[in-house]
């Protein structure tokens, strides 16, 4: 069974773009915005969550991401959280940090690092039956 991710950005560009990179790997959910992120949350209790937490009101914590990391973190304690984040404040980066958020990814991104921070939360299992050691030989 595939890990299953969220994943919330309020361009959906960049969910369109981020679903075709991770399907094959992962079973993953798309959001553009904090009642439709909320509901597929509910639904779907994702293992991992990519949210965008660009423009934050940091100080406030009004802004969707945050209002999304605060739920997940509160009902599904086990979810792991994969920020992005184009604020390079390192004030911004710690709270980010201290609200939950085990890894930070620097928007823009290379698609390569952010398989690899995937891998690092929740390592996906080979489809292939004969990679994943379902069908081993018997001697």
């Amino acid at each position: 069974m595939k890990p299953r991710i969220l994943v919330f950005d309020s361009d959906s560009a960049i969910t369109q773009q981020l679903f075709w990179t991770l399907c094959d790997h992962y079973d993953v959910v798309t959001a553009n915005d904090l009642h439709t992120a909320l509901r597929r949350a509910a639904s779907y209790e994702p293992a991992i969550a990519v949210l965008d937490l660009s423009g934050n009101d940091f100080a406030g914590g009004s802004n969707a991401g945050l209002r999304i990391l605060e739920y997940l973190k509160s009902r599904f304690p086990k979810c792991r959280i994969l920020g992005m984040i184009s604020e390079v404040l390192p004030a911004n980066r710690q709270k980010c940090f201290k609200l939950g958020v085990d890894e930070l990814l620097d928007k823009p991104f290379d698609t390569e690092q952010l398989l690899d921070l995937l891998r690092r939360l929740a390592p996906f299992r080979s489809m292939d039956p004969v990679e994943s050691g379902a069908f081993k030989l018997c001697y």
